[in-house]
């Protein structure tokens, strides 16, 4: 229910996966913060970390309608969208602590440039979205 968008409109989705996104990575950063300086994550763990929920996020939202118990269910969200709430909710979380994060939010940056240069639709609509919900 929470990710379906014959009974949610769009927009809700859309903010209920951005909230989603933002809460995993304050968990992230809190867990990494708690662990030794020479046990924390680095740069490449980091962004192979959130490529891979990107993609784990994507898969399981569009594959709950192949399930013959969610009789109904349809998710209207597009993976440059999926994408776009994903590195903005990292981005939002780390870029307060910029000294430790400057490489993964450089990439982060680069990869939100990518998505727009592609011309991915519905991303413009959705700033609002990302700005809105800043924690």
């Amino acid at each position: 229910m929470y990710l379906d968008t014959s009974y949610n409109s769009t927009s809700t989705v859309l903010t209920n996966i951005y909230t989603s996104f933002l809460e995993t990575a304050t968990k992230m950063w809190t867990y990494a913060k708690c662990l030794p300086v020479g046990k924390q994550p680095g740069t490449k763990l980091l962004i192979k970390t959130i490529t891979d929920l990107i993609e784990m996020a994507y898969v399981l939202i569009k594959s709950k309608g192949k399930n013959k118990k969610n009789e109904g269910y349809q998710c209207g969200v597009k993976k440059a969208q999926l994408e776009y709430l994903a590195l903005n909710s990292f981005r939002n979380v780390l870029r307060k602590r910029q000294s430790k994060y400057g490489k993964v939010i450089a990439w982060l940056d680069d990869q939100l440039m990518d998505l727009k240069a592609k011309g991915a639709d519905g991303l413009s609509r959705m700033s609002g979205l990302v700005s809105s919900n800043v924690r």
